[in-house]
């Protein structure tokens, strides 16, 4: 994995994109203690926090991997050409999108008599870098000689164009001003919700089944099989994003049924390889946890009453960090140590800060007796968003150092 690692500058800016995602979080947090400096809206800088983490650390790092999994190496090959620009596209439009999400959010910027959503668009080309990394890939797997597929990442890549169809679909309708502010909510939450569970979880499961050398025969049942739940359940689940004035029953029963489905793959998946690697699961056990962990709150809400998980903001936002900081910022972490002299300290100093970030989040929820709030709460939570932050600078520093060596 070393000689991997040292192929590309594209990890180093996707661990700068975690950074400063994460400065972004914490200034959120800070939001609600003091006045914002220059008028900042919190709202924006919300925005601007979790598209930064999607385009710039969710998606590029990933497909970063997929690109190494393919074709190690330079090549100059048209289909490893066109992966490398479609990174450097992801990357270069998603930081472009963020401070336009800073400060105008979806708003559009007054350039002389005209007016244009810079977030958006910026956005909108980072999905079109999707695209051409995905030409790229299929141009590669059809015309290099021996080329092995991978399941899962090929499962990852279909979710994240399914995705896009979705984010394109809420700028068509509100172009066209059709159907109402429940169409474009539906589609903004099927984008998140394809994205998160489809898309992030699968590759996760690729990355996963890569380092521990999983096979077909570790599982209880087949990888198509798996692939197939969560990618028919993840579309599905975009209803718990919507409120519940606005839940009809046929959406409530599509966001259960996609819930169970997700979370039935992930746990058979889960306990297949704890199983079939007893004992020899090393740091890998925690994203493992975390991802058992996901799914067994996805399960809770699947049949739990809906005004739990549709009324409770605080519970939403706890179960994605339990995914998206938890296991898939571990799961990465781990992977991008493979091979390279990094000490698993600098791993648990990253898993202590979002298991901080994570328990902390519990204060916003109605697990937290209502008894023992008060404004210390937000206190807490922007002390604890400072943690990821400067453990990764810290982490990417060493990674850094090790790559440079001969």
């Amino acid at each position: 994995m070393r000689s991997l690692i040292k192929d590309s500058k594209i990890w180093q800016w996707a661990m700068f994109s975690f950074v400063v995602a994460g400065l972004t979080g914490f200034l959120y947090r800070v939001g609600f203690l003091i006045p914002l400096p220059f008028e900042l809206n919190l709202e924006n800088i919300r925005h601007a926090h979790s598209h930064l983490m999607f385009f710039g650390w969710a998606s590029l790092l990933p497909l970063y991997f997929i690109k190494l999994d393919a074709v190690p190496g330079y090549h100059a090959a048209i289909g490893v050409r066109l992966m490398r620009f479609g990174l450097w596209s992801v990357l270069m439009f998603g930081l472009l999108s963020f401070p336009f999400f800073m400060i105008w959010g979806y708003g559009s910027v007054a350039i002389g008599e005209a007016t244009l959503p810079f977030s958006v668009i910026f956005s909108g080309l980072v999905m079109i870098g999707w695209y051409i990394f995905m030409t790229g890939y299929l141009i590669t797997r059809y015309r290099k000689h021996g080329f092995i597929a991978n399941v899962w990442f090929e499962g990852a890549l279909v979710m994240l164009f399914v995705s896009s169809l979705g984010a394109w679909g809420v700028g068509l309708v509100q172009m066209l001003h059709f159907g109402g502010p429940l169409l474009g909510k539906a589609l903004t939450h099927f984008f998140l919700a394809t994205f998160v569970e489809g898309w992030v979880v699968l590759v996760l499961l690729g990355l996963i089944v890569n380092a521990l050398n999983i096979t077909e025969e570790d599982l209880m049942l087949s990888p198509v099989v798996l692939v197939g739940l969560i990618a028919i359940g993840s579309p599905l689940t975009f209803p718990y994003g919507i409120s519940e004035s606005m839940m009809s029953l046929n959406l409530s029963v599509a966001a259960r049924m996609g819930g169970v489905l997700v979370a039935e793959g992930v746990l058979l998946f889960v306990y297949s390889v704890i199983m079939s690697r007893k004992g020899k699961l090393g740091i890998w056990i925690w994203p493992l946890l975390f991802l058992g962990l996901k799914s067994i709150m996805q399960l809770i809400a699947a049949v739990s009453p809906a005004g739990l998980w549709l009324s409770e903001y605080g519970i939403r936002i706890l179960y994605l960090h339990v995914l998206l900081l938890g296991a898939f910022t571990t799961g990465v972490t781990v992977y991008l140590m493979e091979g390279l002299k990094v000490g698993k300290g600098y791993f648990y100093g990253i898993l202590g800060s979002v298991s901080l970030v994570i328990l902390s989040l519990i204060l916003m929820t109605t697990f937290w007796p209502s008894a023992l709030s008060g404004i210390w709460i937000y206190t807490a939570l922007a002390v604890a968003a400072i943690f990821p932050v400067c453990v990764m600078g810290i982490f990417w520093w060493k990674m850094n150092k090790s790559t440079m060596k001969p």
